[in-house]
C-alpha cells in the first residue's frame, strides 16, 4: 500500500529500474494478459 509506506514504494521503483527493458515488457504483457484473462472468466 503506497500511502503506508512510500519509502518502500520508492525503492521498489528503485529496483524496477534496474530491470533490462525486455524483462519490463514482459511481465508487461504477462500482466495485460492476466488483466483480460480476468475479465473474460469473471463475465
Amino acid at each position: 500500500m503506497p500511502f503506508l509506506s512510500p519509502s518502500s514504494l520508492k525503492q521498489a521503483y528503485r529496483e524496477l529500474l534496474k530491470l533490462p527493458d525486455k524483462t519490463l515488457r514482459t511481465i508487461g504483457l504477462v500482466s495485460v494478459i492476466a488483466g483480460i484473462l480476468l475479465l473474460f472468466l469473471t463475465e
